[in-house]
């Protein structure tokens, strides 16, 4: 094998190609710059040479961009071509007869050398990060390159301890994977598959997992990306109110364990076009199946004034929703912008009058948002359907988790657990020691809008039922962890049952 070097030189978005000239091989193609790597030499190190002796400039070689292999009737050749992105110097031709600036997109117009085919289609595929005026852009995808696809801009926000944008970190994996134990064998429902952390990392334990999205754009990229990674789940587009309904079709009796992390997504809140966030302008859309239903905008439209401030105060725990819901009626918003300037002029912020006190105080409008999320999308009764659902959706001896960020979901979930061990569904709750939880990982800072100054964050105490599934001699279990951030976690049943349930007071301000 014959090492040979390239060099794709460029200029203002151009690439230069060079015209081989009379007597050399090939005489009459376009090739890009380059030669043999002499022994001694790195593939970097010779193009630099190269680049020198045959167009007398001086060059700065970056990365690799390509390689290929042609068969040559003195034996086969490796071509390595790298990015040069400065120079200096004029080039002045030698070995060739012309050169010409190419745009990358028409490099495969021009007649190639052999071996420099391969190199032009990999150049000519790449696209460039769209422009922008001025120097910082202005646009969520222009600042946030990952959420185009851009792998090395992931790896970099990554690095710095950000979760890149269009991904969600999963939160509190080891501890739901404990709760759930033993996973080994275990047929496990995920009714929020999201991002698949959680699923990916239980299903890698051991369990045949299941999940279930209402998002179906959301799904179908996390399922081709667990397939990349050589995960199997059973991928199902369902509200989790429907789950009775997908373990009946699947024709299972019943799961071993069943995960349920609810609210919102960093996928959702990251793409503008799904309305779900105020931090970047986009359509007031908010639904997590844009195939049916209608937007925040039309359900606003269609509420009253009395509509919206009861849906307001029950699911955003909104101090001023009479207010905000007079402001909103009387201009109806279309787009998040809209919506979001309405809320903080009813608060009394007038344009570019509010300003965030710290990193982690809460925008005016983040309880408005949450509150029209749950109602455009029906998230309180697609909750009370699961709640119910449970005992018949959980095998004797199955585990359940459950993770809730508001107090509106913890209120709900609470109050179901109780009112079913009333009923003689599970046996009386027992009260377990209060425990501290630290946060060590700052990715999941994003998904909780916590401090990440290595202080201890949040503490919280458990409460656990036994499930009484009529005529079964091994119920289910759940153990349920109610936090100020308003996470609940279910799990296995930990030792004897005292008669009362208490937990930690919920702080405000803090959604999904």
């Amino acid at each position: 094998m014959i090492p040979v070097c390239a060099g794709v030189i460029m200029k203002s978005g151009m690439i230069l190609l060079c015209r081989r000239g009379p007597g050399r091989r090939h005489a009459g193609l376009w090739e890009f710059p380059g030669g043999r790597v002499e022994e001694g030499e790195t593939p970097r190190e010779a193009l630099a040479r190269e680049l020198k002796e045959e167009l007398s400039i001086d060059a700065e070689v970056g990365a690799e961009a390509a390689r290929a292999r042609h068969v040559y009737d003195f034996g086969e050749i490796e071509l390595i071509a790298f990015l040069v992105p400065k120079f200096s110097g004029t080039p002045v031709l030698k070995d060739h007869d012309a050169f010409k600036w190419v745009e990358a997109r028409k490099l495969l117009e021009f007649e190639l050398a052999p071996a420099d085919v391969p190199i032009a289609e990999a150049v000519a595929a790449h696209r460039r990060r769209g422009r922008y005026d001025g120097t910082h852009p202005k646009e969520f995808a222009q600042k946030y390159k990952e959420l185009g696809g851009d792998a090395e801009a992931a790896r970099k926000a990554a690095e710095r301890g950000s979760t890149p944008a269009g991904t969600h970190i999963p939160i509190m994996v080891a501890e739901i994977a404990q709760a759930l134990h033993p996973l080994a064998d275990a047929r496990l429902l995920d009714c929020t598959l999201g991002w698949g952390g959680h699923a990916s990392a239980l299903a890698r334990l051991g369990a045949a997992v299941v999940g279930l999205d209402r998002d179906g754009e959301e799904l179908a990229r996390t399922e081709k990306r667990l397939r990349s990674e050589g995960v199997a789940i059973a991928a199902v587009q369902s509200d989790y109110a429907d789950a009775l309904k997908v373990m009946t079709g699947l024709g299972v009796d019943g799961f071993d364990a069943l995960l349920a992390d609810l609210g919102v997504s960093s996928m959702q809140l990251d793409r503008p076009e799904r309305g779900m966030s105020f931090k970047n302008d986009g359509p007031l859309d908010m639904r997590m199946d844009r195939s049916k239903g209608e937007t925040a905008a039309d359900w606003i439209a269609r509420a009253s004034k009395e509509e919206l401030a009861e849906a307001l105060r029950l699911y955003g725990d909104e101090p001023d929703a009479v207010r905000v819901a007079a402001a909103v009626k009387e201009r109806p918003p279309r787009t998040t912008y809209e919506l979001s300037s309405l809320v903080c002029a009813a608060k009394g912020f007038g344009p570019g009058k509010y300003r965030k006190k710290n990193a982690f105080s809460a925008h005016p409008a983040v309880r408005t948002f949450q509150a029209l999320r749950i109602a455009v999308n029906g998230e309180r009764a697609s909750l009370e359907h699961l709640l119910s659902d449970l005992p018949a959706l959980l095998r004797p001896g199955g585990r359940l988790a459950l993770l809730t960020f508001h107090s509106g979901e913890e209120r709900l979930v609470k109050a179901a657990l109780e009112k079913q061990a009333a009923q003689g569904l599970w046996t009386s709750p027992r009260r377990t020691a209060q425990a501290l939880l630290r946060r060590d990982e700052r990715q999941s800072a994003r998904a909780l809008g916590a401090p990440v100054d290595g202080r201890p964050l949040y503490f919280f105490s458990t409460i656990a039922f036994s499930a009484a599934r009529p005529f079964s001699s091994s119920p289910p279990t759940i153990l349920s962890m109610f936090m100020n951030v308003h996470m609940t976690l279910a799990g296995k049943l930990l030792g004897p049952h005292i008669d009362h349930v208490t937990s930690v007071p919920p702080a405000t301000g803090v959604s999904s």
